[in-house]
């Protein structure tokens, strides 16, 4: 009965294939719900940023700026001018154009797979898989050309196909589909002679419609060039293509051959810039990455992007490896045009970039891109060819239910993968794409105030899109290999021409790698506050003018030639937290436990050849030491040797009062000692016989 029925339900639900491919709609549902979900959530990378900053420029500069700034060709700039200057330039919008056309891309790659293959089923798969994978997302989220890319690299080819094919737009041409990936070989779509007798006009309007699809292919493979420089290895893949099968393309070998003469034409301009892409580390690289680690990464890339355990990624590569070679060689074997067209497809771009980046600092996941939407349709033929066996003899059935199964769970464990890859990238910092440089924007700018700069040392693009809004903004250096003096020079005049300065240290190779800038800022400015975020801190200084503005003077010359101008103790926005009293003296009121920062401004006269350190003790009113802080000056990091003569330095020490410290009156007491003996310098003024110095501040603890 079982044996009549199944049968019987199988022709009940033969019509219902035709609604098969209404299933593409969700599909693309959710792509663009997985590429919208958090589309701002993170911080903009250097990369995007900069796409940003460059996409504001006129179009006359664009060309200039690929050919000597940027080593990325100019159309996306060109095609985001317009987009930013109607819609404006925030990270949501200026996202929302690569998850445009990363959903078309999904779109694209069902329609060609459709198109080549004649499966809704096979179609869908392919385009469910670029929908969820974690690449493909990451890359849509992001202010660059790769989505753009992706979708050029599928309209070309499928411009291709339909003038190689000679498949005309026309509703009277289409044909119906068949639903089985494999199912005949050496096949090609079955089209209408375009030469065929026609009434009236129809056929010279045919015979004209077939260079369409030509003219189409020339248009799209040159903004595909001018998009991204790989697009050379997909160049290479079409004309493989068209070789390997020649003998059914041969009739349209001179359109062929006029559009590769077209293209070539066109491409002529971008050759400088290609050059100076290829002849440098503008390919995106950073480092020289060993063949078999290249190999690794770009297969865990196309199948999970890079925001999965390397671990588990790897694994999963080894487990679909034979998933996808069982793939491309049945749809070679089974349907060999179409079979050469997705495994070359595949083929070209991938080993394009790995021989590029070959023991050169090449390789980036990203630039598999282009390659990724035919990587994971051979997956998808894999899968499926595995589910359509039909082993029927006995002896071998549980062989073809152990296929099954393993073809179910190998897609189940990938689409997991996927899943845990995006939860990681949207949740765990470690695959954030960028540090949280809102954060610092957003720090600054609810403190900043009148006479605030803000300052890095590296010509990070997207310090420059947070900077706060009114808030000026200075890189120093912004140019390479800049002497040390240039940078102290730089760094001394923007610090002279304002009160207060928030710096963002960045150590980068070839501009501050050994922090002058930090280290001028750390000895000739007062740091009053010193904010920490994920990956960078925020370091807010007082400027020399405004040091001045709130220096107690207490001039004091110690016996080996360094004088004391004066001290204060401030609070986090520069403010003094000393309380003047009427006999000329000042008051800190404390608890157990409080700390405060005291800062002293020393002067060189003639510095010492021996190294001293500074010693900063509280001492209770019956002589007891309650705290103290020595060190060399500037927390161990500039010693007095090292000093020029009239140099003025700012020095800080930060005292914890103890717990359970009793209620009474405290006072500070400083001096100098040499590092090596312990001996002290002595007090030469004010006259008096002592080896230490006793500030005027009364350090008042309070009961808790």
């Amino acid at each position: 009965m079982i044996a009549q029925f199944l049968p019987q339900m199988a022709a009940a639900l033969r019509p219902l294939k035709q609604y098969l491919r209404l299933i593409i709609l969700p599909v693309l549902l959710l792509a663009l719900a997985l590429r919208l979900f958090q589309l701002d959530a993170q911080s903009l990378r250097g990369d995007e940023a900069a796409t940003v900053l460059y996409s504001a420029l006129p179009l006359s500069e664009l060309w200039e700026l690929a050919r000597i700034t940027d080593p990325h060709p100019p159309l996306y700039y060109a095609l985001l001018h317009p987009w930013q200057a109607a819609l404006g330039d925030g990270a949501w919008v200026m996202r929302f154009a690569g998850v445009l056309t990363s959903v078309l891309a999904v779109a694209a790659l069902y329609r060609l797979a459709n198109l080549t293959l004649r499966s809704v089923a096979l179609s869908l798969l392919a385009a469910l898989l670029l929908a969820v994978n974690p690449l493909q997302i990451w890359l849509a989220q992001d202010i660059r050309a790769y989505s753009l890319f992706t979708l050029l690299g599928l309209l070309s080819s499928w411009a291709l196909w339909a003038a190689l094919t000679k498949q005309i737009p026309d509703s009277r041409l289409q044909i119906p589909e068949h639903n089985s990936p494999l199912a005949t070989r050496h096949s090609l779509p079955a089209t209408r002679n375009p030469k065929s007798k026609m009434p009236g006009t129809a056929g010279q309007t045919l015979q004209n419609q077939k260079f369409i699809p030509w003219l189409i292919y020339v248009l799209l493979t040159v903004a595909s060039l001018y998009t991204h420089y790989y697009t050379i290895f997909l160049i290479a893949f079409q004309g493989l293509f068209v070789l390997v099968n020649a003998k059914k393309f041969w009739a349209e070998k001179w359109p062929w051959l006029v559009a590769q003469l077209a293209i070539g034409l066109a491409i002529i301009p971008g050759l400088s810039l290609a050059y100076g892409f290829a002849g440098g580390e503008a390919g995106g690289g950073v480092a020289v990455i060993p063949l078999p680690e290249i190999l690794q990464r770009a297969a865990s890339a196309l199948l999970t992007g890079f925001t999965l355990n390397s671990g588990w990624a790897d694994a999963l590569s080894l487990l679909l490896l034979p998933v996808w070679v069982a793939g491309a060689v049945a749809l070679v074997r089974k349907k060999f045009t179409a079979g050469t067209f997705w495994l070359l497809f595949f083929a070209a771009p991938t080993l394009g970039v790995v021989v590029m980046s070959i023991d050169r600092p090449f390789f980036k996941e990203r630039f598999l891109i282009q390659a990724q939407p035919a990587f994971l349709l051979l997956l998808a033929v894999g899968i499926l060819s595995i589910l359509e066996l039909r082993i029927t003899h006995y002896a071998l059935r549980i062989t073809h239910y152990a296929l099954r199964i393993f073809a179910f769970l190998t897609l189940a464990m990938l689409l997991l993968a996927n899943v845990i890859a995006i939860a990681n990238y949207h949740t765990d910092p470690a695959y954030a794409k960028a540090p949280p440089w809102r954060l610092y924007h957003d720090y600054v700018q609810s403190k900043a105030q009148p006479g605030d700069v803000m300052l890095t040392n590296f010509p990070e693009a997207s310090v420059s899109y947070y900077s706060p809004d009114g808030l000026p903004f200075y890189v120093v250096p912004a140019e390479r290999d800049l002497s040390a003096a240039q940078l102290i020079e730089q760094t001394g005049q923007i610090a002279s021409a304002y009160r207060r300065i928030w710096f963002l240290p960045l150590l980068n190779q070839g501009f501050d790698e050994h922090g002058e800038v930090l280290n001028w800022l750390d000895r000739h400015t007062d740091r009053i506050d010193q904010i920490f975020f994920p990956t960078y801190n925020l370091n807010l200084y007082l400027s020399p003018a405004a040091i001045d503005e709130q220096i107690i003077a207490q001039p004091a010359q110690f016996g080996h030639g360094i004088h004391l101008r004066g001290f204060q103790v401030l609070d986090k926005r520069g403010q003094s937290r000393l309380t003047p009293q009427a006999d000329g003296s000042y008051l800190l009121t404390l608890k157990p436990e409080d700390r405060f920062t005291l800062s002293l401004y020393w002067q060189a006269g003639r510095p010492p050849a021996e190294p001293y350190t500074v010693f900063v003790h509280l001492v209770a009113a019956d002589g007891f030491v309650r705290t103290s802080q020595d060190n060399p000056p500037v927390w161990g990091t500039y010693p007095v040797t090292d000093w020029s003569p009239g140099e003025q330095v700012v020095d800080k020490y930060t005292l914890v009062l103890p717990p359970g410290t009793p209620p009474g009156d405290h006072h500070l007491r400083l001096g100098w000692y040499q590092s090596a003996s312990g001996q002290r310098a002595p007090l030469l003024s004010p006259p008096v016989a002592v080896d230490d110095f006793t500030l005027p501040v009364t350090v008042r603890v309070e009961p808790d």
